[in-house]
């Protein structure tokens, strides 16, 4: 098929030199800078739980609430001296944590009171998952399965016969997997009342690997799979119920917005350096390519795990080690979606026959700079023009399918913005 360009809309913002992007919408948080990081949820944009503990060596289990969008975090210290590795929320009021050693706590009040509950296991718990507030599963080391069908106030064993590690669980409506080490997956299409075990060709999945991490979207199911975090992982992928395929990425956590939109972290250490490498890929097509849209080095300790949450499709947090990056979006998508007034100014942008540029002719006004964002409004490519020229060209040759934004910046500095769909 053909590589098709769509304009969608124009928008023309009257700026001066300073109205630029900055760090690609990507900021860090400070406030737990000293403690260790594990897991995030984000109920609201601006509503964001932190579980993990309390410092890196001999902490207590830990959780932090910011409800000003991570500015200020109210910390809750909990009696033991386990990791805390999950946590997530059925509304506003009711959520769960759970951590190593078969600690599970309960809140009833947004966070402010954690009460501990009896799982009835000593075994680490890994990851924790509800499609019902009177259907909760978690999972965990040696196999370990536990239900509750009373609002978490009581955890029964579940025995799937499982031996290996399980490392994750997810549930969309009444569909649900489990992965684990050496290539474990289960799947549940009826809120957990009988469990199957997923086969998937040794050509997609080596039988060694562990199934780390799981993502769902509305049609489709997507895995994190390798042998070590140190080595990254790659990702194989299920579409529409249809086959197994194998899926470029190298991660140490991913999470999708949608059945095209999805984005990763990996990190690595630095040689000759205090700090490790922290770098953040997009991908538009479901996998198949991923784009940097965040790199940078942080100072720490690399603990070569890290974990992301999507709030509302937009605002995305990322926690690792002592480390939290927020990424909201840029004044150019919320532009858009405000759907301020549209001004024709006589430019027009289209596609080489060659499938290969994108061509930007203006009637009238001199071309000085062609910026390309993604639909998070991170930034892909850049290009400076000769200012006495009226048309220009960018490549566009490897950028895969998906939604951008062109905006042009003419010699008068004023600016305008193309939406446009590569596909």
């Amino acid at each position: 098929m053909k590589t098709k360009l769509f304009i969608i809309a124009t928008i023309v913002l009257f700026c001066g030199q300073n109205l630029l992007y900055c760090q690609n919408g990507w900021k860090y948080l400070s406030g737990l800078s000293d403690q260790y990081l594990w897991k995030v949820y984000a109920q609201t944009p601006d509503t964001v739980y932190v579980a993990g503990l309390s410092s890196y060596s001999n902490g207590q289990g830990l959780i932090a609430k910011s409800t000003d969008g991570g500015s200020n975090w109210a910390k809750t210290v909990i009696a033991t001296n386990n990791l805390l590795t999950d946590i997530t929320f059925y509304n506003k009021s009711i959520g769960f944590t759970i951590g190593k050693k078969g600690v599970i706590l309960k809140t009833t009040n947004s966070g402010t009171d954690w009460q501990l509950k009896t799982s009835g296991t000593t075994h680490n718990l890994n990851a924790i998952a509800l499609s019902r507030l009177n259907n909760i599963w978690a999972v965990g080391d040696s196999g370990v399965v536990i239900h509750s069908a009373d609002e978490g106030e009581t955890w029964q064993k579940v025995n799937l016969q499982l031996t290996t590690n399980l490392n994750d669980i997810a549930f969309k409506k009444d569909t649900g997997y489990i992965a684990g080490n050496s290539g474990l997956l289960y799947k549940t299409i009826n809120a957990g009342i009988l469990w199957n075990k997923e086969i998937i060709s040794n050509t997609i999945l080596d039988p060694v690997q562990d199934c780390k991490s799981l993502s769902m979207t509305e049609h489709n199911i997507y895995i994190l799979c390798g042998y070590d975090y140190g080595m990254g992982y790659n990702m194989i992928s299920k579409k529409n119920s249809t086959t197994w395929q194998s899926n470029v990425s190298m991660s140490t956590s991913f999470a999708f917005v949608n059945d095209s939109v999805g984005y990763s972290v990996y990190e690595d250490i630095t040689t000759g350096s205090s700090g490790y490498i922290f770098r953040v890929f997009n991908t538009l097509n479901s996998g198949k390519s991923w784009s940097v849209v965040y790199d940078n080095v942080v100072n720490g300790m690399e603990t070569q795990h890290s974990d992301i949450c999507i709030v509302n499709d937009t605002v995305k947090y990322i926690v690792s080690g002592g480390a939290i990056l927020k990424s909201t979006p840029s004044t150019l998508i919320t532009a858009l979606n405000e759907e301020l007034t549209y001004k024709n100014i006589g430019i027009t942008i289209f596609q080489s026959l060659s499938q290969d540029a994108l061509i930007v002719k203006s009637n009238s006004q001199q071309v000085a700079l062609v910026e390309l964002f993604n639909v998070s409004g991170n930034k892909v490519l850049c290009k400076k023009t000769d200012a006495k020229l009226t048309e220009t060209s960018v490549d566009i040759s490897h950028f895969p399918l998906g939604v951008y934004l062109a905006k042009v910046t003419f010699n008068d500095k004023t600016q305008t913005v193309y939406k446009w769909i590569k596909q």
